[in-house]
C-alpha cells in the first residue's frame, strides 16, 4: 500500500582498454602504498533516494525504520526512490547452497512538497518466479497521499490500490493546497517486492522508465528497409532464406535455418532471441540496408473481467454524448468506412466470408479480390494458411478468449440499430474487417505494416482503428502510418493507448500521426489500468470492472458483440469487456459521424485541429492522464456542422523541464491542419528567470528558451509557463500555453541510491562474478577499489540488492554498468593499475533507442558471489547459521 499526508538504462560493444593509475579512492597515492589494480567512482543521478529499511539493510541490521508518519523520510521535489516491502519473513528458493532471506516490512512513509498537478507513481518489481514457493500470490499494495488536518492525518481522495503488477499513479487535485504531504506505500499480502517511487510535476516527461522495455518479437525474422529490391547475392550475404515485400521499401526477412519457438523451452527461447538480435545487428551493416529491426509482436488491448455476459448496460453511449449527437447527425455515419484491423470478424461459418454477427451483418463489407486476412506464419490458425481474402475470425474454442476481440471493437463502433442487442456509436457506418491478430490475439508488425499499406490505398476506408499495442518503436510501422495519414488528407488512425497503467510510450498510439485513446470508467475517471502520458491524446469509455462509478448496480464494463465457438459451433452473443481497446472505437465512430454529415470537408487534419483546440472533448482531469479530455460526440458534431475548422498551434514537447544540467531547450511548433500559415505575434515568459529567443522558421518552426539561475535559491523547484500568441492567416487568433519547470536539484552530497555491490563479471557467456566488493554512499557518490585482480577481460557493474535475493541490476534496482547502462563494454585488466574510472548509477533504464535501437533481451541482473560474501569491512553480517 502507498499513501500521500500537508504536514504545516543489451548489446555488448567492443573492448575498452584503460590505462593510468591512482584516483578513484582505495589505497595508494601519497601513502606510498601501491595503487589498487582497479579503482573509480560511481556517481549518483540527481534526486535519487533509497528506502531506509530495505531487506538488504535489515540483513545487515543497519536499517532506519520509516514505517510511521513520525519517521517519514524527506524527499526532494522530483525524487526517484527505490524501496522494498513485504508482508512477512521468508527464504528465497534458489538452486545454490546460499540462503537469501526476505523480511517483513509492510509500510514506508515519505514526506515531500507537492503542488496541484504533481503526480506520484509507484512501480512494482518481483524476484524471478522460481524464487518463491508455488501458489504465493502477487502482492496487494496501495499508494496514498495524506495531509495534516485538525491535529490528525486525512487521506487526500486519490488512493490507488492494485493486486496486479501495473503501475499506480495518483495526481494531486487542482483544488489541493501547495505544501508538505506524506506519501505512504504499504502492502497487505502476497510476495515481497521492490518498488520505485517517482515524483513529477506537470512539466515532467515520462518518469516510469525504470525497467528495460523488452517487447516480444518473432525469432529469426526481421523487417528490413532496403534501398532497392534484393537480388540473390544480397539474400545470401544477409543469410536470408525467405523474403516478403511489405511495400514502400520494407521487407520481411526470414533467416536461414529459422527455428520454431513453439517447441522451445524458456532458456532455449531466450538464447534464440539473443541470436536474432545479433543477426539483426549484422544486417544493419550490410550494403544497401537502410534499417533493420525485429518483427515485433503486438496484442489486443483488452482486459477480460470475467465470463459474464452483459446486456442493456450501454452506459458508454450517454457518457460520450452519443444519443444527443444522433439527433444532429441523421446519417449516423452512413457512407463512411471504418477499417477494424484486429482479430477479424465473427462469422457463423468462418470458412466463408459471410454470415457475420447479426448485430453487425448489414454494416460489414469485404472487398472482392483483396487480401483482408494478413495473419501469417505460426500466428495463423485459420483453415487457410497464409494471407487470404477471408477476414472471418476462426476462434480457438476458449470462452472469453482474445479471439472475438475484433467483433467486440466493431460493435462499439458500428453495431446496427436493429433491436437485437446493442447499438454502435455510428450505427450506419461501414465496417471493413481486416485480420491482423492471430493465435491468442497476437500479431506481428510485418503483418500490420502490410495491412496498413493496403488500407492506405483504399478509397472505401476513411478511418483505421487499431485496438492493439505493445510494439517496440518500429520505424517501418511509423512510415506505414505516415503514409496512410498522407499529410492529414488520408486516413484518420486511432489506436488504444495501452493497459499498463504506465507513462512509457505505447506504440502505435504514441506515434505523432495517431490518435491515442485512454480509458475511463462510468463516471469519467481514468480506468485503473489505462496508460497516461505521451500515448494519450484523449480518453473515451473503456470500462473498469473493479468499479461501479456510475452507481448503476453493475461493474463498469463495455457491452458489445461477441461470439462462442465451444465444440466447434459458432454462435453469436454479447459480452462485457474493459480496456483501451474498447475506448478507441468510440473515437473512430465519432469521426464517422462527423464525416457522414459533411463528407469531404472532414479530414484527419481537421479532426486533429479540432482536438487540439478542445472542440471534441470535455475536460475531466489533468492532461497528463486524460489528454485533451473525454470524447464528446455532440460537441464534435456541433464543431463539424459549424464548418469553422480552427487553425491551431501545438508544441513539442508539450511541457519543458529544466535542471542544472539542462538550462536551454527548443520548442518545436506544429500547425493543425498542416501547411496553414501562422504568425507568432507575441511570446510572454511567466517568470523573470525564463528567457525567450527569436522565433525561427528555418530549419524548423521553433522557439528557443533558456533559464537564468542567478539569485535563485538552490534545492528548490520553480514553475511557470510561457504564453505564445499566434495569428493564422485563415483563422482566428489563438494562444498556446506551455508549462515550464526548473528544478535546481539537491545538494550532491544528499544523493543516496543505497548500498552498492561492485562486481567484476567474466566476459564470457556465463557472466560469472569473479570479484565483489560493497560500498556505501559518501558525499553523494561511491568510491570502489579492487586489489589482486587476475589479468583478463571483465565487465564492471554495480547495483543494489534491496530485496536481498542475491541479484543486482534487476528492473527496479539501482544499476551502473561501464561505460553506460544498457551498453556494457569490456575492460582489460593488465599489469598496470586502472584508475579514474567513472560510472553513474540510477533506478532508471535507457530506452530502446538509447541502446542502439534494439531491445535488451534475456537480461535478469548479475548474481552476487554468495550470501556470506555480502559482508564487507566492518559491516556486521546477520547470522544465517540457524536458517540453513
Amino acid at each position: 500500500m502507498i499513501r500521500i499526508i500537508p504536514v504545516a538504462a543489451g548489446l555488448v560493444s567492443g573492448v575498452m582498454l584503460l590505462s593510468g593509475c591512482g584516483g578513484g579512492g582505495g589505497s595508494g597515492g601519497d601513502s606510498g602504498e601501491p595503487p589498487p589494480d582497479l579503482a573509480g567512482i560511481i556517481e549518483i543521478e540527481s534526486g535519487t533516494r533509497v528506502d531506509s529499511d530495505t531487506a538488504d539493510d535489515i540483513f545487515f541490521e543497519q536499517q532506519t525504520d520509516n514505517g510511521s508518519p513520525g519517521s517519514a523520510q524527506t524527499l526532494p521535489p522530483g525524487a526517484t526512490v527505490g524501496g522494498y516491502l513485504s508482508f512477512f519473513d521468508g527464504i528465497y528458493v534458489t538452486d545454490t547452497a546460499d540462503v537469501f532471506r526476505f523480511f517483513e516490512d509492510t509500510e514506508d512513509f515519505y514526506v515531500t512538497e507537492l503542488s496541484p498537478g504533481d503526480r506520484i507513481t509507484a512501480q512494482v518489481f518481483l524476484s524471478p518466479e522460481e524464487f518463491f514457493s508455488p501458489g504465493l500470490p502477487l502482492p496487494d499494495r496501495t499508494l496514498r497521499v495524506l495531509r495534516q488536518q485538525d491535529g490528525g492525518l486525512v487521506p487526500v481522495d486519490i488512493d490507488s490500490t492494485s493486486t496486479d503488477l501495473g503501475a499506480l499513479t495518483v495526481s494531486l487535485p487542482d483544488g489541493a493546497e501547495t505544501g508538505s504531504y506524506l506519501i505512504e506505500t504499504s502492502t497487505t499480502g502476497g510476495r515481497p517486492f521492490r518498488y520505485v517511487l517517482t515524483l513529477a510535476d506537470q512539466a515532467s516527461p515520462a518518469v516510469t522508465n525504470t525497467r528495460y522495455i523488452n517487447p516480444s518479437f518473432m525469432v529469426d525474422e526481421a523487417i528490413v528497409s532496403l534501398a532497392s529490391e534484393p537480388d540473390g547475392g544480397a539474400m545470401a550475404a544477409m543469410a536470408v532464406s525467405e523474403r516478403r515485400d511489405l511495400g514502400r521499401g520494407n521487407w520481411l526477412m526470414r533467416r536461414n535455418g529459422a527455428r520454431n519457438p513453439v517447441a522451445m523451452s524458456a532458456n532455449q527461447l531466450k538464447e534464440v532471441r539473443g541470436d536474432t538480435l545479433e543477426w539483426i545487428a549484422d544486417l544493419r551493416e550490410q550494403s544497401g540496408v537502410i534499417g533493420a529491426e525485429p518483427n515485433y509482436l503486438y496484442t489486443a488491448q483488452q482486459v477480460s473481467p470475467g465470463n459474464d455476459t452483459f446486456f442493456n448496460r450501454q452506459w458508454n453511449l450517454p457518457l460520450a454524448r452519443a444519443p444527443m449527437a444522433w439527433q444532429v447527425a441523421p446519417e449516423l455515419g452512413r457512407g463512411v468506412g471504418i477499417a477494424i484491423l484486429d482479430t477479424g470478424m465473427f462469422s457463423a461459418t468462418p470458412q466463408t466470408a459471410e454470415n457475420w454477427h447479426p448485430d453487425l451483418d448489414p454494416n460489414v463489407q469485404t472487398i472482392n479480390g483483396q487480401t483482408m486476412d494478413y495473419v501469417s506464419g505460426d500466428l495463423d490458425i485459420d483453415g487457410t494458411p497464409g494471407r487470404d481474402a477471408n477476414p472471418a475470425d476462426p476462434g480457438d474454442g476458449i470462452a472469453q478468449s482474445s479471439n472475438f476481440h475484433g467483433t467486440h471493437v466493431a460493435g462499439i463502433a458500428a453495431a446496427v440499430d436493429n433491436d437485437i442487442g446493442i447499438v454502435g456509436m455510428a450505427p450506419s457506418a461501414t465496417v471493413y474487417p481486416v485480420r491482423v491478430l492471430g493465435r491468442n490475439g497476437v500479431g506481428s508488425s510485418a503483418d500490420l505494416i502490410a495491412a496498413l499499406n493496403w488500407a492506405a490505398g483504399r478509397n472505401e476506408i476513411d478511418v483505421i482503428n487499431l485496438s492493439l499495442g505493445g510494439l517496440g518503436p518500429s520505424t517501418a510501422l511509423e512510415a506505414a502510418i505516415d503514409s496512410a495519414w498522407n499529410g492529414g488528407n488520408g486516413k484518420l488512425i486511432v489506436a488504444a493507448a495501452g493497459n499498463q497503467a504506465s507513462d512509457e510510450p505505447t506504440f502505435p498510439a504514441a506515434f505523432p500521426n495517431v490518435i491515442g485513446v485512454g480509458a475511463v470508467d462510468g463516471a469519467g475517471n481514468r480506468a485503473s489500468y489505462s496508460n497516461v502520458g505521451e500515448s494519450v491524446d484523449l480518453v473515451a469509455p473503456g470500462g473498469d470492472a473493479s468499479r461501479d462509478a456510475n452507481q448503476d448496480g453493475a461493474a463498469d464494463v463495455i457491452v458489445s458483440t461477441w461470439g462462442r465457438d465451444d465444440g466447434g459451433e459458432f454462435e453469436p452473443g454479447f459480452a462485457g469487456l474493459q480496456g483501451t481497446s474498447m475506448a478507441a472505437p468510440h473515437v473512430s465512430a465519432v469521426y464517422a459521424l462527423m464525416k457522414g454529415e459533411i463528407g469531404a470537408a472532414m479530414t484527419p487534419a481537421k479532426f486533429h485541429s479540432l482536438l487540439k483546440n478542445g472542440d471534441l472533448t470535455e475536460e475531466v482531469g489533468p492532461a497528463f492522464e486524460y489528454g485533451a479530455g473525454l470524447i464528446n460526440a455532440l460537441a464534435a458534431m456541433d464543431a463539424a456542422l459549424e464548418g469553422n475548422f480552427p487553425v491551431t498551434l501545438g508544441a513539442s514537447p508539450s511541457a519543458l523541464q529544466f535542471n542544472p544540467a539542462v538550462l536551454s531547450a527548443k520548442l518545436e511548433f506544429a500547425v493543425y491542419p498542416e501547411g496553414e500559415p501562422v504568425t507568432i505575434t507575441g511570446v510572454t515568459p511567466g517568470a523573470g528567470w525564463l528567457n525567450t529567443g527569436e522565433v525561427t522558421t528555418e530549419p524548423s518552426f521553433s522557439l528557443p528558451l533558456s533559464v537564468d539561475t542567478t539569485g535563485l535559491e538552490d534545492n528548490q523547484r520553480f514553475t511557470t509557463e510561457v504564453i505564445i500568441d499566434y495569428d493564422p492567416l485563415n483563422g482566428e487568433a489563438g494562444t498556446l500555453t506551455v508549462p515550464i519547470s526548473l528544478r535546481l536539484g539537491t545538494s550532491p552530497d544528499e544523493r543516496d541510491a543505497g548500498r552498492h555491490y561492485v562486481l567484476l563479471v567474466s566476459a564470457d557467456d556465463e557472466r560469472d562474478t569473479i570479484e565483489q566488493t560493497v560500498v556505501s554512499a559518501s558525499d553523494g557518490q561511491y568510491r570502489f577499489a579492487f586489489d589482486e585482480v587476475e589479468p583478463g577481460e571483465y565487465f564492471l557493474v554495480s547495483g543494489t540488492d534491496m530485496d536481498n535475493n542475491g541479484l543486482i541490476c534487476e528492473n527496479g534496482e539501482a544499476c551502473a554498468e561501464y561505460p553506460v547502462n544498457g551498453l556494457p563494454e569490456k575492460i582489460v585488466v593488465g599489469d598496470e593499475s586502472l584508475g579514474g574510472i567513472t560510472l553513474t548509477t540510477s533506478f532508471r533504464r535507457p530506452t530502446i533507442a538509447a541502446m542502439g535501437g534494439l531491445p535488451r533481451t534475456g537480461f535478469e541482473g548479475y548474481r552476487l558471489k554468495s550470501a556470506g560474501e555480502k559482508e564487507h569491512n566492518d559491516v556486521p553480517l546477520r547470522s544465517l547459521e540457524n536458517e540453513r
